[in-house]
């Protein structure tokens, strides 16, 4: 009787342990080895746009919350609730300093774009460059051949969901994302203001826009929908729009030094413009706060930045940060078949196609968007300096967002 109850104890003990060490490495490393095998797996029918006589959200939201609710039920009603969002005061326009509009490059002016002839044509267009050289077998990058089950979930955390109306964004820092977020935050009622909802984009403020907490993401699954979260995942993809923007790779590393270095920023300072200051510029003392090395003349030149994307050991410490990660480590396009390709170079002209397609666009208007700029220019003025031989690295390093978003090669910058 005694052994059948240590037998029966270590069983309990040990299953606990195995379900614990399941939990861990999903958590961490997505369930690549583990899949779900229901009716549910069954293809749906995309469906990305609502009906013009249907409520906004009643087309993907019918069999979803049965299943959600399914889910709900077998994890605990713990796992399936919302958090709410703390009332937060209204705001009206951020207000910038000369220095910060300059180097942000916002326009606040409302003015209309020119519309291309045919930007369903374009769209066709973007869509099969991306699908042909993801299929394309000689055309490698790391990460290319793995599918949706092997990404990590820590790495799904910029495709963030709008269960009212069906929609996935992917956002990619530095093209226009603080918008698009607060687009996506109007649409899910995700924040609210003086006890409402955001109805204006541009009412809100810019320090809850890139919160994680506003916004529902994938990474975010597991902890709400358990076992059933990467299966659910597959299901949103299926029948919700997604969508993403991208910006010409050289121009979006620009635009990312010149508002992380040239305009004071603690954290970066700390985490990066230390480090690249001592390694590439060989200053051994350093002052304690942003401030004080600004006040100094103490700054990272482009040269250090483009050192510190060469340099082996930086992705030895820790992936790329996010305002110069490729834009297809952050989508995952090869693994995600994106419904609408945007891009910063036509933003007017996408962002009203889009929010036309989505049927939204009596609800609310893309924000004024950044001042129109000429890839070259930025380019060759900036490039200048920096040694061939590190331009042809820079290029193979995002040679991938090159090819995959249908950007020419800058063969101006890659030879004598």
């Amino acid at each position: 009787m005694t052994k059948s109850r240590l037998f029966r104890l270590w069983l309990v003990l040990g299953s606990a342990f195995m379900v614990l060490l399941i939990i861990v490495y999903w958590d961490n490393m997505g369930p690549a080895h583990f899949s779900l095998h229901t009716a549910l797996s069954r293809p749906h029918a995309l469906k990305p746009f609502p009906s013009p006589d249907s409520a906004p959200g009643d087309v993907f939201t019918s069999s979803l919350e049965t299943w959600e609710s399914f889910v709900r039920e077998k994890q605990g009603p713990l796992l399936g609730k919302r958090v709410e969002q703390p009332s937060l005061p209204a705001s009206s326009k951020p207000v910038l300093g000369n220095l910060e509009e300059s180097v942000r490059g916002y326009d606040w002016s409302s003015h209309a774009a020119q519309q291309s002839p045919d930007p369903d044509g374009r769209q066709a267009e973007r869509r099969s460059v991306l699908r042909e050289f993801c299929a394309n077998t000689s055309f490698v990058f790391p990460t290319k051949e793995r599918s949706f089950d092997d990404i990590p979930n820590y790495e799904l955390n910029h495709l963030i969901v709008d269960d009212r109306h069906g929609v996935i964004y992917c956002y990619v820092p530095k093209v226009a994302c603080t918008n698009w977020k607060r687009v996506m935050i109007v649409l899910s009622q995700s924040l609210s203001g003086q006890g409402a909802p955001y109805r204006d984009p541009l009412d809100i403020p810019r320090e809850y826009v890139h919160n994680s907490s506003t916004h529902l993401t994938f990474n975010k699954f597991w902890r709400r929908y358990g076992k059933f979260s990467r299966h659910l995942m597959k299901i949103k993809l299926k029948k919700y729009t997604k969508f993403l923007f991208v910006r010409d790779p050289f121009v979006r590393l620009i635009s990312a030094f010149r508002s992380k270095f040239e305009l004071e920023n603690e954290e970066f300072y700390q985490k990066f413009a230390v480090p690249m200051l001592r390694r590439y510029s060989n200053h051994t003392s350093l002052p304690a706060s942003v401030s004080e090395a600004f006040s100094a003349g103490l700054k990272v030149s482009f040269a250090d930045f483009i050192q510190y994307l060469l340099d082996p050991h930086t992705e030895k410490l820790a992936p790329f940060n996010e305002h110069w990660r490729q834009a297809h480590r952050l989508c995952h396009p090869c693994q995600i078949d994106y419904d609408f390709v945007g891009k910063l170079e036509t933003l007017d002209q996408d962002a009203a196609q889009l929010l036309r397609l989505l049927k939204v666009d009596s609800l609310l208007r893309f924000p004024p968007s950044y001042r129109n700029r000429t890839a070259s220019s930025w380019e060759e003025g900036w490039f200048a300096k920096i040694p061939l031989a590190w331009r042809q690295q820079l290029y193979k390093l995002y040679e991938a967002d090159f090819v995959l978003f249908g950007y020419p090669k800058p063969e101006n910058l890659l030879r004598d």
